[in-house]
């Protein structure tokens, strides 16, 4: 049988939400999606939330509100080499040039060392990379935000959940960004959340995600905006899937537990460390002989994932630097692999996927 990396479930809560929404024969943005964003903001206990199409879309507005409260157009916006292309295209889509900075080695988030030296008087916002529920450094975020007047947009797309001393990742800057892409905690297929507790930049983030729309007006735009409004059946989706969230948590923490217990053993093994709060929604570990290894397990019909590409490694950041310049995220980049868990995932397939790793290393195949 197949053990592919990571993929959702759904059961009779979400048909039954999907079902209301299509017996109501309302299915654009509505009552649900209301819903949804309310159970959020009560959730993340902050002021404001705005539901958009995806976690990318998301970062895009927050980039973009950021650059028009503040009247920039020549802007830069200073992003972690690490991470999913998205943190970067966002910049580029609000009219931004991304400022791309290396990593720490321990976590693999902003490495802040890095990022004073990039600071300049078109810096407006930097956007560190919660990576799959692990923190960047959030005292020196206020710090590097006091000190220099920018704006803190926290891409937390993997870290619905995850806290910081007794915060949610998310709810520690001006903007923070959550994805319900399918592979993430909750989901809905495709969708974004956007939080804020700033007044302005919400109303303006709402305004922008709604063709620019003011309020009770429906037709009259004050400024030029976009349509990246969600929708109701998504909602639905999201809606039942909210309901599991803590029991999700508790078992993404015993599904790395578990495979901590199982290979911590293996010399050419390194799990990343979490910290109380934490929520690890992948399983990330540092190997050796990544290539070897992920062919052995496909052999068993085990598919895990490699990491994303560092940034400087995609066409369209190659100017920024190469290999040298980004050592830490090349390193980590080139021997990460992501090994399958998630609601599809059971207990004895984890062991069988840790006795064929272990296997692999045992006998040097």
């Amino acid at each position: 049988m197949r053990i592919n990396w990571n993929e959702p479930r759904f059961g009779s809560e979400e048909l039954k939400e999907v079902e209301e929404v299509i017996k109501k024969s309302y299915i654009n943005e509505g009552p649900k999606t209301k819903e949804l964003e309310e159970n959020l903001r009560e959730y993340l206990g902050v002021k404001h939330v705005i539901l958009t199409t995806s976690g990318t879309a998301g970062l895009f507005l927050a980039i973009k509100a950021d650059s028009l409260i503040k009247g920039k157009k020549d802007f830069e916006v200073i992003v972690p080499d690490l991470t999913m292309i998205a943190t970067a295209t966002a910049v580029g889509w609000a009219g931004g040039k991304p400022i791309i900075v290396d990593v720490e080695k321990e976590k693999g988030t902003i490495d802040f060392n890095e990022v004073y030296k990039k600071i300049n008087e078109k810096t407006i916002a930097i956007i560190p990379v919660h990576v799959i529920g692990r923190a960047a450094n959030n005292k020196k975020l206020e710090e590097i935000s006091r000190e220099f007047n920018i704006t803190i947009i926290e891409d937390a797309a993997g870290a619905l959940g995850s806290m910081y001393c007794g915060r949610y990742l998310g709810t520690l800057g001006k903007v923070g960004v959550f994805s319900l892409q399918s592979n993430k905690i909750i989901t809905s297929g495709q969708g974004g959340i956007v939080v804020t507790n700033d007044d302005v930049y919400y109303e303006t983030i709402r305004r922008l995600r709604d063709f620019g729309r003011m309020n009770n007006k429906e037709f009259f735009h004050e400024i030029e905006g976009y349509n990246l409004k969600f929708n109701d059946l998504s909602a639905a989706i999201a809606l039942a899937q909210f309901r599991k969230i803590e029991e999700r948590k508790e078992m993404l923490l015993e599904q790395r537990e578990l495979y901590e217990k199982r290979l911590s053993s293996i010399e050419e093994i390194k799990f990343f460390p979490y910290i109380l709060g934490e929520i690890p929604l992948w399983v990330d570990v540092l190997v050796k002989n990544r290539r070897d290894l992920v062919n052995y397990l496909n052999q068993n019909k085990i598919y895990p994932r490699e990491c994303w590409p560092a940034l400087h490694m995609n066409p369209p950041y190659r100017d920024h630097g190469n290999d040298v310049d980004f050592p830490v995220a090349t390193m980590i980049s080139n021997n990460s692999l992501w090994l399958p868990n998630g609601p599809a995932i059971s207990k004895e397939q984890i062991i069988y996927i840790s006795k064929k790793i272990n296997e692999f290393y045992k006998n040097g195949t």
